[in-house]
């Protein structure tokens, strides 16, 4: 069993929705991001073999690049990140066999984990996507959380594409997220440089819809976007 991670992946497009899920009326800890891609890869991942691949648990995971497993036996563990969200009953038995990997592999817990990836896979997931051979287009769905930050105000910040994917020229990045209802928005930045405060991208757009608030860019490279709101 390895994870071997997927680096510098053409793509022609990306449209991303996130659609921000409430858990409570501003006084609990976090909410559920659900965010989901539907991009063009120039060219297919893999045009003999079906990847499978592992998508983001947590914001953090977000920041690295996605990770395709194969039954090449390792011998070193694996270290995985974690949101508190929700999740289906066979995504929370990944969740816990990717976690044991962090102490080492043995056969039984690869076995263990390779059986569940199949199942998540097979079925609708949020941790696991199959790719078939020769694929070209993908719909990426994974969920994270927005944490707390202030009393009743919560963020959330989600890379646009993530790590792996690279948008080219003439290419173009659409988002659009999703407020829970009974939330004001207190800020929405997306930044070229996510390490510069100063690379703030200008083509948002807000709009209030079907009793929700809505905020939008339209961009040609690889931002973050990161949003804050109010119960």
């Amino acid at each position: 069993m390895s994870f071997a991670e997927l680096n510098n992946i053409p793509i022609k497009h990306i449209d991303t929705v996130i659609d921000v899920v409430s858990k409570g009326d501003g006084s609990h800890d976090h909410d559920e991001v659900a965010v989901t891609s539907s991009l063009e890869l120039v060219a297919p991942i893999d045009g003999a073999e079906e990847a499978l691949l592992i998508l983001p648990m947590s914001g953090e995971a977000q920041q690295k690049p996605i990770v395709r497993y194969s039954d090449e036996h390792v011998k070193d563990g694996a270290v995985f990140t974690f949101d508190p969200v929700e999740r289906s009953v066979y995504d929370e038995e990944l969740v816990e066999r990717l976690g044991a990997l962090a102490d080492g592999t043995s056969k039984k817990e690869q076995k263990a984990v390779a059986t569940q990836l199949e199942r998540c896979a097979d079925g609708l997931s949020a941790a696991v996507v199959r790719v078939k051979p020769g694929e070209t287009k993908l719909r990426l769905f994974y969920e994270i959380a927005a944490s707390k930050v202030e009393d009743r105000v919560f963020e959330f910040g989600v890379i646009g594409p993530l790590p792996s994917f690279v948008i080219q020229a003439g290419g173009s990045i659409g988002l659009l997220g999703i407020l829970p209802r009974a939330t004001n928005l207190v800020s929405a930045v997306a930044l070229s440089d996510p390490a510069n405060p100063g690379s703030e991208i200008g083509t948002k757009a807000e709009a209030d819809l079907g009793g929700r608030h809505i905020v939008g860019w339209t961009w040609q490279n690889d931002p973050l976007f990161k949003v804050r709101y109010r119960y």
